[in-house]
């Protein structure tokens, strides 16, 4: 019995002792100086369905001699299509 009492004091005590240097660490994590959050990607619009984007994950074309920006292929077809019927 007194081996098992023990073990279990072993225990309790490393526990205790994760829990302080988890506690300790995230204290000092903490403390440090906070990272600048990172830039946003600016937004273009498509304007065939006035949905607002990436520019990243834009689709471009040049429709009238200026470069657009569109959501998806069927609103950048649409934009050519207006602009040939004009």
């Amino acid at each position: 019995m007194a081996g098992v009492a023990l073990l279990i004091r072993i225990l309790a005590v490393l526990l205790l002792a994760r829990l302080a240097f988890r506690f300790v660490a995230n204290v000092i994590k903490g403390l440090r100086e906070p990272e600048p959050p990172a830039a946003p990607a600016p937004l273009v619009r498509d304007r065939i369905c006035n949905t607002f984007l990436p520019r990243d994950r834009a689709l471009e074309a040049v429709v009238t001699g200026r470069r657009e920006h569109f959501c998806s292929a069927a609103c950048r077809d649409q934009a050519l299509a207006l602009a040939a019927a004009r």
